[in-house]
């Protein structure tokens, strides 16, 4: 069983939206998908068709087998959950005081029955991250093609080498750019820096951005099953590709 953590140094990168569809396209290369959404967002629940009136998720049922719901689309999931401020207060609290409680959840599933585990973390330096990166084998930084992302490199970077110190177990990150537009000279330019820098952690395909990824979500369904012809979707099928051809290696 592999455990994958998407990350990112800041919001609106996409980053739930990818992890949902990589779950999807690993489901459909037949394996055995297990999506965890560690993000108080609670946005998992929309890509993968969930009822939005259910209230149910890891921050009331843990990380356990109950806590499992099936998609539509050959993924399992366990969604973050809707909660109260003052329940999100106490839920963070005993993540600090207890930093493998997602390592020890996942490990009291059958691991026999998964072949990937996929985390989805919200943005930046929090205890959603910390116990991602005390699970995963491997990480996912999804950036833009932008400034504020790629300035958002070296504090992720940091933070991952923090998290992962003592783990002989880990891979490493990769650096994953999403919705890179077609016409776009900084996009370009911002695309060619970090290739400049970080060509060794950069997945070897950009996504493309395309507005059917928004018309998806709005049908809850990932962009690969709504529009799987589509640059976006053909992307998408790439990295997991290079993903699986990683992991061989």
């Amino acid at each position: 069983m592999q455990i994958i953590a998407l990350i990112s140094g800041k919001g609106g990168v996409g980053k739930s939206t990818l992890a949902a569809n990589i779950a999807v396209a690993l489901a459909h290369r037949k394996k055995r998908v297990l999506l965890i959404d560690l993000d108080p967002q609670n946005s998992q629940r929309l890509h993968l068709g969930m009822d939005p009136d259910e209230i149910a998720g890891l921050i009331r049922e843990g990380i356990t087998p109950t806590s499992v719901f099936d998609s539509p689309f050959d993924v399992k999931f366990i969604p973050f959950g809707r909660a109260s401020e003052t329940e999100l207060e106490d839920f963070e609290a005993e993540l600090k005081r207890h930093p493998h409680w997602v390592a020890d959840g996942i490990d009291s599933l059958n691991a026999n029955t998964l072949d990937f585990v996929i985390l989805d973390t919200p943005p930046g330096a929090t205890v959603y991250l910390q116990q991602a990166l005390q699970a995963a084998h491997r990480a996912l930084a999804v950036v833009l093609a932008d400034a504020a992302s790629y300035a958002s490199i070296p504090k992720i970077s940091s933070l991952v080498e923090q998290y992962t110190a003592e783990r002989s177990n880990f891979a490493g990150m990769s650096l994953l750019i999403n919705q890179m537009p077609t016409h776009s000279k900084l996009g370009h330019q911002v695309r060619s820096a970090l290739y400049a820098n970080y060509a060794q952690q950069l997945v070897p395909v950009a996504i493309h951005k395309d507005a059917r990824v928004a018309q998806a979500l709005a049908f809850e369904r990932p962009v690969i099953e709504y529009e799987p012809g589509c640059q976006t979707s053909l992307d998408m099928q790439y990295v997991v590709d290079w993903l699986l051809d990683s992991l061989a290696q």
